[in-house]
């Protein structure tokens, strides 16, 4: 998009094309290929002076050379194509039964893309070589190398079941994705330090000049150090409007800029990157509401899953507790001199709490075993969260609690209701 700036567009993308399946298999089906003239060009100098009996090598010739190069690259095609039968099984059953959103992490599994590889490489391997064998040759390395390919292969192939099998696994996908948002809030916050409640009061007060987007989408990426550069070069300070995850409309105030004569509109858009699907590439909340989808899918009418949707909320409640007790990346962005240059909020905590709480808490009105969870899971976030963040957590506790009165209407599971929301309450460590 023109709109982009080309060097942080340029590296998004390229991200996202070494997370699929295209860029690393076919790096790695290209060594087979050169590979195969190496092998090809050692054999023609060298092994055709040299006995075979005196290396210990094979000594099939070429029309047995031609035998085994042949069967081994029609087994890997046939083995390709099974491998990648596997693979959209693995994608339908994750989007049926799990969430559609979680392809991208399926897409990014390394085990599937090396498997696809090494089978690709193996295949090329085999059949240059048979191209290129003439009736003089003698190829002991070429074929050496090409069961070695076979059998790493076959290896791969066992590992890449095995991992299949653990991928279809919901806890294991919920564990996953969960694992990959704390990896990414440890990311963040190696390169940020934790946001301070001082920090608001460094944004300028009265009124700056409007930015709008001149463009419809999701925004995966804020280029923080370009708006810093822009924002330095300008004597200005920019505040952003909008967040990773949020999506904008043509016409949409995406910042406000304080101090500077110069209207820095098409500069400021083009340090943001659009696109028709969030990514969870810098998008905190993206793999909060990933895991409030799976919940939400679990409770529906049509699957009934309360165990795997109190595995999500379980997963999930951990890692916002985790966030926060170490607290989320600071917004404010200063130059060398220390003058605050850039507001951007990659994520605000308190929302985005509230909001999967809320979520869970009103699809599980109808479900007391998760609901009654939900209590147990909110009672051990207060022991582990700071009290600035206890309040939320207890007005969830007495929105369940008010809920519960009217939904809930056996004596015994009232009585089970009210003592946990008691036990919940007094769980305040801080």
């Amino acid at each position: 998009m023109s709109t982009l700036s080309p060097s942080f567009a340029t590296l998004t993308k390229l991200k996202l094309v070494f997370s699929g399946f295209l860029l690393l298999p076919s790096l790695i089906a290209l060594v087979g290929i050169l590979l195969a003239f190496i092998t090809v060009a050692i054999d023609r100098a060298f092994m055709s002076q040299v006995p075979a009996e005196q290396l210990g090598l094979l000594g099939l010739g070429v029309s047995g050379a031609r035998s085994v190069l042949s069967t081994i690259s029609g087994a890997m095609m046939t083995v390709l194509s099974l491998v990648y039968s596997l693979t959209l099984v693995v994608f339908t059953l994750a989007a049926g039964n799990i969430g559609p959103r979680l392809l991208t992490s399926f897409s990014q599994n390394r085990v599937s893309q090396v498997t696809i590889g090494m089978l690709g490489a193996t295949f090329l391997y085999a059949l240059f070589v048979l191209y290129m064998l003439v009736e003089h040759d003698e190829p002991r390395i070429s074929t050496i190398v090409a069961i070695f390919l076979a059998a790493a292969s076959f290896f791969c192939l066992v590992y890449f079941v095995h991992d299949v099998s653990q991928q279809i696994m919901v806890d294991n996908a919920i564990g996953r994705t969960q694992r990959a948002f704390r990896r990414e809030i440890d990311r963040i916050l190696l390169e940020e330090p934790a946001e301070s409640e001082e920090e608001y009061r460094r944004i300028p007060s009265g009124e700056g000049t409007s930015i709008v987007a001149d463009a419809e989408g999701y925004i995966t990426g804020v280029d923080i150090e370009r708006l810093l550069q822009i924002a330095t070069e300008n004597d200005c300070f920019i505040e952003m409007k909008v967040s990773p995850g949020d999506f904008v409309f043509p016409r949409t105030r995406i910042s406000v800029q304080y101090g500077a004569e110069d209207k820095l509109a098409q500069k400021v858009q083009s340090c943001l990157l659009l696109a028709d699907a969030r990514a969870p590439e810098g998008d905190l909340r993206f793999h909060v509401y990933l895991s409030v989808e799976i919940a939400l899918r679990a409770l529906s009418a049509g699957v009934n899953d309360a165990y795997t949707a109190i595995s999500a909320i379980d997963h999930l409640c951990a890692s916002l507790s985790i966030m926060m007790q170490r607290g989320v990346p600071s917004s404010l962005a200063c130059d060398n001199e220390g003058t605050p240059r850039v507001w951007c909020c990659l994520i605000n905590l308190e929302d985005t709490v509230s909001e999967a709480l809320h979520i869970l808490r009103r699809a599980t009105n109808t479900n007391f075993q998760v609901q009654l969870h939900l209590v147990k899971t909110i009672g051990k976030m207060l022991e582990t969260t700071p009290s600035y963040y206890q309040k939320h957590l207890h007005e969830h506790l007495l929105a369940i609690a008010s809920s519960a009165k009217n939904e809930i209407k056996i004596p015994l599971d009232r009585r089970e209701m009210a003592e946990q929301l008691s036990l919940a309450r007094g769980k305040s460590l801080y």
